[in-house]
Order: C-alpha cells, then structure tokens, then sequence
C-alpha cells in the first residue's frame, strides 16, 4: 500500500514536473519572461544549511502518510507564510479531496512506522539482496 501511494505521488510529480517544462517552453517561446527563484535550492540541496527545511527532512507516520519536499524551484505554489529562498517539509491534508489537494507546513503528525523485520535469509530476504 505504501509504495502504491509513493508510486502514485512519483507519477503527479512527474506529470506536473512535465506540464510545467510545457508550459515555460511555450512562455518562452511567445517572449513572455519567466519569473526565476533567486536562490538554487532544490531538493538535492535540502540537506545543506542554506537550504535545509526548517521543519526538519520528510519523514512518514505509521499511517503511511510521508512529508515532502518543497523547493523554490519545484514550481509548486508554496504555503502562505514560507520563506521562498530555502526548501521547506510539508504533507498534504487526508481529508482534502483529491481534486483539490490542501498542503500543510511540516511532517504529518502520529507515531513514526515499526521498524522492519529483522532479516530472515531465505524466508523475507535473499542472499545478495539489501534488506529494506
């Protein structure tokens, strides 16, 4: 269930990552300049001082719900409030609909996920294999 959820929000990213390229191509293309971040956090950069979320790295809960990463250059719409030079930790809200995702500052509350199972060769691990 969780990597469904992963792969699922992998896939948005993707999709609107690829939109937003589309759609600078075609700003550019008219002659319409394109607004740029000042800074060059991204999320490679989030564990750098100068650009470290303040609300610490994306962490999961045991419900399977996981923070993420906002960077200024991720051309999402940031939450109000934000400082729009560094990356910022945020979840989006359960109980938005889906049609219209609410994004909320930090990691999603409740107790952190179970450590996984120790390592049991040939039973939940494979020789060669990294254990997860």
């Amino acid at each position: 269930m969780m990597r469904r959820r992963v792969t699922a929000v992998a896939a948005a990213t993707v999709i609107s990552g690829g939109l937003t390229l589309s759609a600078v191509g075609v700003m550019a293309m008219v002659g319409t300049p394109v607004a740029q971040a000042g800074p060059s956090c991204s999320p490679g950069d989030a564990t750098t001082p100068e650009c470290a979320p303040p609300e610490g790295m994306p962490a999961c809960n045991a419900f399977g719900q996981c923070g993420q990463i906002w960077c200024p250059a991720s051309g999402m719409t940031p939450v109000a409030g934000w400082d729009l030079s560094r990356c910022h930790t945020f979840y989006f809200d359960p109980n938005s609909p889906a049609t219209r995702p609410v994004m909320i500052s930090g990691n999603p509350p409740g107790p952190p996920p179970p450590p996984p199972p120790p390592c049991i060769p040939l039973v939940n691990c494979l020789p060669g294999l990294t254990h997860p």
